[in-house]
């Protein structure tokens, strides 16, 4: 999992967006290297510049992306301050891409959703036993809730208006017939 070195925010309503994240090695040491990071709509374009020089290219279409997800963690030397970090997530933890990174936690929820509507990509939230997880059920792209009643009403506005709905039944009952020819008047 790649870990931004200080605060940062790419805009996710400025997309085509380009930056550049510093490699780490493996023990934690920064190398003579940058990544060079082009997100789009359709792809992520991850360019590695070795002393300036390119070494190697990946294209990585946004569907092998799992979601957006969140993730806060304890820095500084004696782990009493937070940083959260909002971060496209991969299943290789290489090809993890932060996003967002802050140690002010107010904006960090809206800069979450805003990047999985831009790439519509689901957001993701780390499990206890360390998975990746939707913080709502969904079945595909649809979001699953519970059932709501329907409304009676509602139900039978095909069928007649509402005002009919309002008026008192009829009880049937004797009726009265007149019989007659009807007398005008004319003058």
């Amino acid at each position: 999992m790649r870990w931004p070195v200080r605060e940062m925010d790419v805009d996710p309503f400025r997309l085509p967006a380009r930056f550049n994240l510093p490699v780490k090695s493996i023990s934690g040491k920064l190398l003579r290297a940058r990544d060079r990071i082009l997100i789009d709509p359709a792809a992520i374009a991850i360019e590695r510049e070795v002393l300036g020089a390119s070494a190697t290219r990946k294209r990585l279409p946004l569907e092998e992306f799992s979601g957006v997800a969140i993730r806060a963690e304890l820095v500084g030397q004696d782990g009493d301050v937070f940083a959260v970090s909002v971060n496209l997530h991969h299943e290789d933890p290489e090809l993890c891409i932060p996003l967002h990174m802050s140690f002010d936690m107010s904006e960090v929820s809206a800069r979450w959703q805003s990047w999985a509507r831009a790439l519509r990509l689901p957001l993701l939230l780390p499990a206890l036993d360390g998975s990746w997880r939707e913080p709502v059920e969904r079945l595909g792209k649809v979001t699953v809730g519970p059932a709501h009643m329907r409304n009676a009403r509602k139900a039978l506005s095909a069928r007649r208006s509402c005002m009919s709905l309002l008026r008192e039944a009829v009880v049937p009952g004797p009726r009265t017939v007149f019989s007659g020819a009807e007398i005008i008047a004319r003058a």
